[in-house]
């Protein structure tokens, strides 16, 4: 099954709770050797919410597949770059994130 996950509009610690069991739901139901994610509606974004994207690319990695973020938005562009994670938008896993 493929099914497409958009990022929310605020990916934060404010969110991250509510966020994780949805990707881990959506995580389970799609079988897709490498998962599109729309990132371009992220308007709010924090290290929490980078972080969440890290474990979602590293739990992928795992079962050797991959994730892709479509048009990252101009915030979650930003939040990677403060935080030296730009590998995260070209390629869905950060060096030196190997599962």
């Amino acid at each position: 099954m493929h099914s497409a996950l958009a990022l929310p509009a605020e990916l934060t610690i404010y969110t991250a709770g509510e966020t994780r069991p949805q990707w881990l739901a959506w995580l389970a139901a799609d079988d897709a050797e490498s998962l599109q994610v729309d990132a371009s509606g992220v308007t709010e974004v924090d290290a929490a919410g980078v972080q969440l994207l890290v474990a979602l690319a590293r739990a992928l990695a795992a079962q050797h597949r991959g994730l892709h973020l479509q048009g990252p938005s101009p915030a979650l562009r930003g939040a990677c770059e403060r935080l030296g994670l730009t590998g995260l938008l070209e390629d869905g896993l950060p060096a030196g994130a190997e599962a």
